[in-house]
């Protein structure tokens, strides 16, 4: 009788525990948007969606002819306005010591003080066009901001392509996160920072995982949530990023949530 009892107690004692059931959710990427500053003709797109780039590599590059051109002119005039500097420095000079001696007027040497500051201003003036000019050429071929993923590019050689607009997609490992939606009744077992063990069906094993951000504000469970039966109404929204890339973890895959326990 008494063992009926002890095992009587133990039904109603875990039927009272709370449920562990996986969870459902998906995988979201923050992408890196690359766009060129200046408008321009696509020249050479240097990379193709799926493709792995390292920080610094060239991604695209737009058509330089009229850059080419006002960089060569720009060169042109501070070849001039030095030439100019230097002749102003120079008779600036000779007079300097011609004025020290009595042997020219302090207006002569007013006149070419003004000449030779004048003439160095012009010269600073070509220098910081030409900076400018260095500047734009650089930002019409950028290269990869971080390393990861090119996940999409949005123009081919021979478009046209305008400023602000992207032209490459790219997915950085560290910008791969789990998305995920708890009840306020669950809410607890999932405090920041705790682990988890993400299931999909192209992962060769679970992934390990870590919260890292839990919504404030509850919100209505949306129409799709790869759950299907769902009873929970309200719920908040967490985020938790893989302890390691992998690659099985696409952007929209729908994956499986496990509470890590012991």
């Amino acid at each position: 009788m008494r063992y009926f009892a002890v095992c009587l107690l133990l039904v109603f004692a875990t039927a009272c525990m709370p449920e562990k059931k996986d969870l459902h959710g998906y995988v979201e990427g923050e992408f890196v948007y690359v766009a060129p500053t200046l408008t321009g003709i696509l020249q050479t797109l240097h990379v193709e969606r799926g493709q792995h780039v390292a920080k610094g590599d060239p991604l695209f590059s737009l058509d330089r002819t009229t850059l080419d051109a006002s960089r060569r002119s720009a060169q042109a005039d501070i070849d001039k306005a030095k030439a100019n500097a230097d002749a102003a420095e120079k008779e600036f000079t000779r007079l300097s010591g011609l004025a020290a001696s009595g042997a020219s007027s302090q207006s002569g040497l007013d006149a070419q003080t003004a000449i030779r500051e004048a003439a160095l201003a012009t010269l600073k003036s070509s220098e910081q066009k030409l900076a400018q000019i260095d500047k734009q050429l650089e930002e019409i071929s950028p290269t990869a901001p971080v390393a990861g993923r090119i996940e999409d590019t949005y123009f081919r050689p021979g478009e046209y392509a305008a400023a602000g607009m992207p032209v490459v997609a790219l997915l950085p490992p560290e910008n791969v996160k789990v998305r995920f939606f708890v009840s306020q009744a669950h809410l607890p077992r999932f405090p920041l920072g705790a682990s988890i063990k993400v299931k999909c069906d192209g992962c060769s094993k679970p992934i390990g995982a870590r919260i890292t951000f839990i919504s404030s504000k509850s919100e209505y469970t949306p129409p799709v949530i790869y759950s299907v039966g769902s009873r929970d109404k309200l719920v908040f929204m967490l985020e938790a990023k893989p302890d390691a890339f992998d690659e099985s973890l696409r952007p929209g895959l729908p994956v499986d949530i496990i509470e890590d326990t012991p």
